[in-house]
């Protein structure tokens, strides 16, 4: 008897630590802050490991949560309002790992919020959100991620043909999920679906990894990364409007502001591989934004927009 109640003790102080470290985290992401796994491992006193699965499997299937170069941060435009629901949501993930021995009033409460979740319409999440279906690519995280920590080669079936790759990150750019790797046949870093991957096995091979290269990954802003030519400078002039906004959701992991006016107009630089990284996000913030160089990236960004107007109509 003492023992199962040392048993369910422990459990319920290990419920109560990850629901802490959740909300922790989730409160941080809300504020607009970048968090770091090695970070946040040392922060709760856990591996990182531990905070790797509660991104993949507690974090990013259930809240607008994406990966930044290294670090994680709460999408473009989100943000979470209902933190008794997302208090829930968490509970309800936790539950999957502490699914007995948590005493009469714990199995009570889950058991209420079992059915009261089970109604599409009880939690914003998941009316307001598309997310990529998880439970297709769940089961590929930790064959990637013990590759990655291992400096190990892969194997996997993608549009039609076997690849073997040196894997180098696993990242989330708007809710989908990418490996960032280099081919082995011919050398060249290229960029995976991973729920397009099939037949993922991990090889015994091991691969020296390049750390300029590590590097240069952790600069992605999106899928449209190309990390096979060199990164190129762009400068913004950024309007008053929108500075705090811009300052607490950062475009890209190289941003830096060079230049402050009195009007509170500032200038950012950062660096880009594809127009197209960057292009998007010039689009939905006009006309709050200007592109003051490169001259290609003005050209571009005046054509798409004339096209543009050239088609729209008034109804």
């Amino acid at each position: 008897m003492a023992t199962a109640k040392r048993k369910r003790a422990m459990q319920q102080h290990d419920y109560d630590k990850i629901l802490y470290r959740l909300m922790s985290i989730l409160g941080r992401l809300n504020d607009g802050e970048i968090l770091y796994k090695d970070d946040l491992a040392k922060e709760f006193n856990v591996s990182t490991k531990t905070i790797q699965r509660d991104f993949n499997e507690r974090l990013v299937t259930r809240f607008p949560i994406h990966r930044l170069g290294n670090g994680w941060k709460m999408m473009e435009g989100h943000h979470l309002e209902k933190s008794r629901a997302v208090e829930d949501i968490l509970v309800l993930d936790i539950l999957k790992t502490f699914s007995s021995g948590l005493g009469a009033s714990f199995a009570k409460r889950s058991e209420g919020l079992l059915s009261k979740l089970s109604d599409s319409h009880s939690s914003v999440f998941y009316t307001r959100l598309s997310f990529e279906d998880m439970s297709v690519i769940s089961g590929l995280f930790d064959t990637l991620e013990k590759a990655i920590d291992e400096s190990r080669l892969v194997q996997f079936f993608h549009k039609n043909q076997y690849r073997l790759v040196k894997p180098y990150r696993v990242v989330s750019f708007d809710g989908y999920w990418y490996l960032l790797c280099e081919e082995v046949i011919d050398g060249r870093i290229k960029t995976f679906h991973i729920a397009r991957m099939k037949d993922l096995c991990l090889h015994e091979d091991h691969f020296e990894k390049d750390t300029t290269l590590a590097k240069r990954l952790d600069k992605a802003i999106n899928a449209w990364f190309n990390p096979n030519v060199e990164p190129y400078e762009v400068i913004l002039e950024i309007s008053a409007e929108i500075k705090r906004y811009m300052l607490d959701h950062p475009i890209a992991p190289t941003q830096k502001i060079v230049q402050e006016l009195a009007c509170g107009t500032f200038y950012l630089s950062l660096e880009i591989t594809n127009e197209k990284e960057i292009l998007s996000t010039i689009f939905k913030w006009i006309p709050h934004i200007r592109v003051i160089s490169p001259k290609a990236l003005q050209e571009s960004v005046l054509f798409q927009t004339k096209a543009f107007l050239e088609k729209q109509v008034l109804l």
